[in-house]
């Protein structure tokens, strides 16, 4: 995932703040420590272009941690999670990359996404507090949303404009229900047919569900009413990337 699915859902301020402590790395040969974990050279923990230029050189699984807690320490935890995937790749047994991906994932308020990233790090290692403690974290702010769902659903049906949808859809993406979200996004087009967010964020969900092809369609018709949207412009190039990874 990269600044693109960050900027995807096009209505919400997806960065939140977090305890710092929340974060934590581990080199695979070291003993736990709440520190990051020294990098080569003259790199330092939060010196992102350093970071990205070792990774470039050497995608190694320390350095994959180092540059994903580099992006969100900087709350560009969007950008760390592609990284967090990669280090998984090389060592599935990671709880600790788990954990941050479970940070990362919570940070962009996709908590249902958040909890199985910790649960999964609490699978490897059950003695991990920091996963737990994070896992405590995501559930708490889906409990949250799914408070405010519960309350959505008893507005009255003329009260129910496109504001109303828009902020429904978002909860249902925020708990991971992207066929919910894409359902209450499609209502707008009965009050706005030509409603350009709710375009980019039912493609956003579909990109979720791993429908690439359906993505690439909403963003166009996007970009066809509206040319000057970057949102949208960003988020094409973003399918027309997955698209060409899976063909490889």
């Amino acid at each position: 995932m990269n600044t693109k699915r960050m900027a995807g859902i096009a209505v919400v301020a997806l960065l939140v703040l977090f305890p710092l402590v929340y974060l934590f790395f581990k080199s695979s040969s070291a003993a736990p420590v709440n520190d990051p974990a020294p990098v080569a050279g003259a790199a330092r923990q939060n010196d992102i272009s350093a970071l990205e230029n070792l990774v470039k050189s050497d995608p190694s699984f320390d350095n994959l941690v180092n540059l994903s807690m580099a992006y969100i320490n900087r709350q560009m935890p969007g950008k760390s999670i592609d990284h967090l995937k990669k280090a998984i790749s090389i060592n599935p047994q990671s709880a600790v990359a788990y954990n941050n991906l479970g940070v990362a994932y919570t940070m962009l308020q996709q908590y249902q996404n958040g909890i199985d990233a910790c649960s999964h790090a609490l699978q490897i290692d059950t003695s991990f507090q920091l996963a737990r403690n994070n896992l405590k974290w995501a559930s708490d702010e889906k409990s949250k949303v799914l408070a405010a769902l519960a309350g959505q659903e008893k507005t009255p049906a003329d009260k129910r404009d496109v504001a109303f949808y828009t902020a429904q859809g978002l909860n249902y993406f925020k708990i991971g229900e992207y066929g919910k979200s894409i359902e209450t996004w499609n209502k707008i087009f009965e009050l706005d047919v030509k409603n350009v967010t709710a375009l980019n964020n039912i493609g956003t969900a579909f990109m979720m569900k791993n429908q690439v092809e359906d993505a690439i369609a909403l963003f166009k018709k996007a970009i066809d009413l509206e040319p000057g949207n970057q949102l949208a412009k960003n988020n094409l190039a973003w399918a027309l990337d997955e698209k060409a990874k899976a063909g490889k």
